[in-house]
């Protein structure tokens, strides 16, 4: 087969789905990560009809079975997150794996051994799974310096997080759908039925990718839903450059949205400068610790952890964008945390609960924030060129941010 035609067969096949919905290229990895060496797919495992003696080995072992689904997903992850035209050499490996996996795990008597080469296989796995996802993300990463070339890496992928960004990128009018002959629209809706087609099984994260709608007939807000939840299954961290192109739009996409354990990926990127770790800022946290908030440790978090993924995001838009603190939410979760927001600074102005926070911590915080808003709207002027008045703005608004976030813990249960 020709070079190019290897190139864009992940395209082609989506392509040709357009006309006749034809099924993934990694359907299979589930069957391929137990397949007979030599063989393109057999059913996985099965262990109420173990016919072989390999079967018998792994369906008696509860830890081997679970690697043997821990091998079925990490390959169908890692076949997803590679290159159309560099998926043989993983296969390749895979095949090797299983014929060492035939000879060591046919007799019982080697259920350890069986074990450790499976073990072995998922880390083996993730490795390679981790350096794809790195080539991944440089693509995602270079998309503001070519968009059109990012477009052509991308289609080399057949997996979701390469969909979610083809959608991203055509949804936001960086660049064009290279087939003249389909629209936008329809190239759009036939991303993102792929990407619900072909995502790790999960059902909430189904159900809500599914309320998205319409993404193609929708603003790029949903876009950038979708990509949060894509990116929230792999280890790719949400690149500084949605949140300075967007603004409020993509902060909302990615900040808390599940308000559980869930919303700690993706991870966000690292802004140039942080905001919070301004000495004076470290004054303020340095009272509203974990140590000085009797009954934090019950609740169960980290104070600066403790808003959990809006914490982070928060201090993120503060830092990144803060102009972007001055404009109104969009969304109606947003607007119901800004109101929320406005119930607890109002608290925190009128703080008498001293069994829980001190009178003298409470006391040193009110007096410590004034130097911190100072330093935040200097480094507002001087680093953001905002006007005077504008970062006195932000710096005033990060303040809310942060102590909102901070004192909300505390009144979670009231």
């Amino acid at each position: 087969m020709a070079r190019s035609t290897v190139r864009f067969l992940g395209w082609a096949a989506l392509m040709a789905g357009l006309a006749a919905g034809g099924g993934s290229s990694i359907a299979s990895a589930q069957s391929a990560a137990h397949a007979t060496p030599g063989t393109a797919q057999t059913a996985p495992l099965n262990c109420a009809k173990s016919a072989t003696p390999v079967d018998r080995t792994l369906c008696a072992s509860a830890d081997i079975k679970v690697s043997v689904e821990d091998v079925a997903t990490t390959l169908r992850e890692t076949l997803a997150n590679t290159p159309v035209s560099e998926r043989d050499a993983v296969l390749r490996g895979q095949q090797s794996f299983l014929a060492e996996r035939d000879r060591t795990c046919a007799d019982r008597a080697n259920t350890d051994a069986c074990l450790r080469l499976y073990n072995k296989r998922v880390g083996d796995i993730q490795a390679l799974n981790g350096a794809a996802q790195k080539k991944l993300a440089a693509i995602a990463a270079a998309i503001p310096k070519d968009p059109k070339a990012a477009v052509a890496a991308l289609q080399r992928y057949d997996g979701p997080a390469a969909k979610a960004w083809l959608v991203y990128l055509f949804q936001s009018g960086m660049a064009a759908p290279p087939d003249k002959d389909t629209s936008r629209e329809a190239m759009v809706r036939a991303l993102t039925s792929a990407i619900l087609r072909d995502l790790t099984p999960d059902p909430d994260m189904k159900e809500e990718m599914v309320k998205l709608g319409d993404v193609a007939a929708a603003p790029v807000g949903s876009a950038l839903l979708l990509l949060r939840h894509v990116l929230s299954t792999t280890e790719m961290d949400a690149p500084c450059f949605l949140f300075t192109k967007h603004g409020v739009t993509a902060f909302e996409a990615f900040g808390a949205f599940w308000n559980n354990s869930r919303d700690a990926s993706p991870a966000l990127c690292n802004p140039p400068v942080s905001v919070f770790d301004l000495p004076e800022w470290k004054k303020v946290e340095a009272r509203m610790s974990p140590n000085t908030l009797p009954g934090q440790e019950d609740s169960g978090g980290l104070l600066r952890q403790n808003g959990g993924r809006q914490t982070e995001i928060d201090a993120l838009q503060a830092s990144l964008m803060p102009a972007t603190l001055l404009d109104p939410p969009q969304s109606d979760d947003s607007k119901l945390a800004a109101e929320q927001r406005k119930a607890v600074l109002a608290a925190f102005r009128a703080w008498r609960d001293f069994n829980v926070w001190s009178e003298a911590d409470y006391k040193a915080t009110v007096a410590a924030l004034p130097a911190a808003i100072t330093a935040t709207a200097k480094l507002y002027r001087d680093t953001f060129n905002l006007t005077p008045t504008q970062a006195e703005q932000a710096a005033r608004a990060a303040a809310d941010r942060l102590i909102a976030s901070h004192l909300s813990a505390l009144m979670q249960d009231d």
